[in-house]
């Protein structure tokens, strides 16, 4: 049977902040986070295929059943035909025993309706809307390819900031052993002329490669500034195409519950006020915007992104 995990393995009550996953807790336009509705496009994928081999567990275990029934009931019908067993008494035996077996004909339509109208159905779902191919499931793989065009070019602005940031840093380190050897050599009375004009020079040097790298550094994240609304704009324009494409999965998820349910009281029994029950609850309990909601919060556009910004070195 197909394994899947949620974007973290997790109980129901588990609160995400105490999970090892490698999104929680991050902005959605960081770099690689948009990997979060990737991995759940993914995920969506996974419960499609655990799904149908569920189902289809179900539907053999159903076939497994009747035939059980039919057996039984044959083999029962034999020992009671040859029984010391007679009249009426016999007859309404035997007749319980047929009664009993009509449980396998209640299993065959409940078969037939969950491969009908969950198992096929579901099947043409998940090749509809995925699209696998040998190695890739092709819907997923045009969200990401999205992802990576945009972010691409907002790499290589947040490499240009860490560049400048770099050198900056490494101009005020440089500046700031100038300005302490200038200094000793002032406080220093046996410094000659020569000494404290290379030392003043130096500090001038490393002061004006110091303001040269900040103004490069500023400029660079001022860039971003510019650059950062339409950069997230594409962001979340694709992250919402990915939340339709989930809130299309689980309306049919929930259109297959529903199918699940009529296919099994498709009959009354003595069972039905109790699975009646059980499946209200169920349904009731699947709210798909909360889901979507989640998401967002905890991954999406809700999230709050670190952006740079100008740090100096004290």
């Amino acid at each position: 049977m197909t394994q899947v995990q949620c974007i973290s393995p997790q109980g129901q009550t588990t609160p995400e902040k105490t999970l090892s996953n490698p999104w929680f807790g991050k902005g959605f336009c960081e770099p690689d986070q948009y990997k979060a509705a990737i991995e759940r496009c993914s995920g969506g994928y996974k419960s499609c295929e655990l799904g149908i081999d569920l189902y289809k567990d179900l539907a053999k275990i159903l076939e497994n059943h009747s035939a059980a029934l039919r057996q039984w009931s044959t083999a029962s019908q034999k020992q009671i035909v040859h029984s010391s067993e007679f009249g009426t008494t016999k007859k309404s035996w035997l007749n319980s025993i047929r009664a009993v077996e009509k449980l396998a004909e209640s299993n065959d339509f409940i078969r037939e309706n969950v491969q009908k109208t969950v198992i096929d159905k579901m099947t043409s779902y998940k090749n509809e809307n995925y699209g696998k191919s040998f190695l890739q499931v092709k819907k997923i793989k045009e969200f990401e390819k999205e992802f990576k065009k945009v972010q691409r070019t907002w790499l290589d602005v947040l490499d240009k900031i860490n560049d400048a940031k770099q050198s900056f840093h490494v101009a005020k380190r440089k500046l700031q052993i100038a300005q302490n050897a200038e200094n000793i050599i002032k406080t220093d009375v046996g410094s000659s002329d020569d000494q404290t004009s290379k030392a003043k020079l130096n500090v001038e040097t490393r002061q004006k490669e110091t303001d040269r790298c900040k103004s490069k550094y500023e400029n660079a994240i001022n860039e971003m500034e510019r650059a950062k609304p339409d950069y997230q704009k594409q962001m979340f324009r694709i992250l919402e195409s990915t939340d339709d494409f989930e809130r299309k999965r689980l309306n049919h998820f929930n259109l297959t519950f529903n199918a699940l349910q009529q296919a099994v009281l498709s009959e009354k029994n003595k069972w039905r006020d109790e699975i009646v029950d059980a499946f209200k609850k169920a349904i009731d309990g699947h709210n798909i915007e909360a889901d979507i909601a989640f998401f967002n919060t905890n991954y999406g556009k809700d999230t709050k992104t670190i952006w740079p910004k100008f740090e100096d070195l004290n």
